[in-house]
This record gives C-alpha cells, structure tokens and sequence, in this order.
C-alpha cells in the first residue's frame, strides 16, 4: 500500500475543517500570522494566540493581549509590554517566519481554582475501522503559565473535577458527553482527510458561556497523559484499541 504524507499544520486542517458547515461553528478563526493578520484580529478579539503551524507539546506559543493604550506579549510564565502592535511583531518576528506561524482567535478558558484548563478527547478507530470516544481529560495550566500542555507543566485531571464548580451533576454528565460527541464529529471530519490514521487527539476550550471550541486536532496524540489517572480503565482502553490491528475496511 503506498505510504501517504501528510504534510496539513495547524492552519491547514483547520481551512479544511472549515467547509464543514456544523463544525465551522466550533472553530476559532485561524489565519496565518502576518502583521496585516494580528492587526485585523485584535480589532475584533480581546486577545490572540501565535502557534507554530507544526509545533506540538505547546512549545513556542504567545499571546498577545489588547490593553488600554498597550499590547502585551506573553510566552510561559513571562511578560511584556509594547507601545505599539508593530514593535510588538518586531520584536518576533524572526521567531515567525522561521517557525510559519499561525495566529489564533484567544478563547478565554474557563477555569477550576483559578486556573485554567482545556480538554483532549482521544477518540481512536475499533476494529470494524469505526472512530470510537475512548478517553477525555482535562489540562489545567500551571500558574501564570498561558499553555495547558503535560509536557509544559499542565495538570492531567479528570474533567468531571474541572467541571465540578460550574455544573451540577446531572448537567455535568450531558455536558461530558456533548464534549465527547464533539470530539468525535471533529475526527470523523478530518478522518475524511487522514483515512490512515487511527486516532485523533482533539484538544477543546470551553469559554465562560460554557460554549465548546475545537482548538487543535492531533493526529500522532502523544495517550502517556492518561496513565497519570489514578484510575486506569480510559488507559487501558486506549491501549487495548492501539494494539489493534489495521482492519479491512481501512484498505479501501
């Protein structure tokens, strides 16, 4: 079977994602970051992210907040402060163009104990080659840091103790699920252009309204942040469908 190459970032996936018309209402808008780009977007949002097209693991990434008379560039746990929007991208623009950038819509996050936190849904194919929800997590961010990312400080927790203080428990269990179905549209979606892959790892925000948004969508979704659970039934799951053999109807 020939090998296939994907060669889709983070902006790609999301111009393809965006001609699907119910998942375009879960996706914040993304462009490629160019000066004319952030400028466009800070009129019309309080605040952007710059990510690397390709990067993972949540390396890399600023935000750029909007203040009165200033804009304020922050990276890790580190601060900023520019006069102007233009010595701001000055500033890092080198960093930029190297890495092929992309400037992303800031959705608030919501968060638990005054800190934030987003959701991965692993969402992984059966053996009959059909996409199955077989973990869902929450990555709360360390303190005064701007990514949510295991590998960058982030806190694995369950999501129905992130959740704990903004639902009741009757709403929280349909809201984990409506998480969980939204994960698996978002893979069915971009699974029409990675037919090969067997599992996605679909990062969600959910902002202070509690409206969900489809961030990123991995396609090599690093499954280690389950197995920091106490319980372990989502890991071994997880593992169980990654030991499964290609079926069939994947070779159509």
């Amino acid at each position: 079977m020939k090998k296939v190459k994907y060669k889709m970032g983070k902006l790609g996936k999301y111009q393809f994602m965006k001609n699907d018309k119910m998942m375009r209402l879960f996706l914040p808008d993304t462009r490629k970051a160019t000066l004319p780009n952030i400028q466009i977007m800070l009129r019309s949002y309080r605040s952007v992210y710059l990510k690397p097209d390709e990067g993972t693991g949540g390396h890399g990434i600023y935000k750029i907040n909007k203040g009165k008379n200033n804009f304020i560039l922050r990276t890790g746990s580190n601060s900023r402060i520019f006069s102007s929007l233009h010595a701001l991208y000055t500033s890092i623009q080198s960093v930029l163009v190297r890495g092929k950038y992309i400037v992303q819509e800031g959705i608030e996050l919501l968060k638990h104990n005054h800190r934030p936190f987003d959701i991965r849904v692993m969402v992984q194919k059966n053996k009959k080659g059909a996409l199955d929800v077989t973990g869902i997590i929450g990555r709360q961010a360390k303190r005064n840091k701007i990514v949510t990312n295991f590998h960058s400080g982030g806190t694995p927790l369950p999501i129905d103790t992130l959740l704990q203080s903004h639902l009741s428990d009757k709403s929280r269990k349909q809201y984990i699920q409506r998480i969980e179905r939204l994960g698996k549209a978002a893979s069915t979606v971009l699974g029409k252009s990675y037919r090969n892959k067997r599992a996605f790892g679909v990062d969600i925000a959910i902002d202070h309204q509690m409206n969900p948004w489809v961030l990123e969508i991995n396609t090599q979704p690093d499954m280690s942040i389950f197995n920091t659970l106490k319980n372990k039934t989502m890991y071994n799951r997880i593992q169980r469908y990654a030991k499964n053999k290609k079926a069939a109807s994947d070779h159509r």
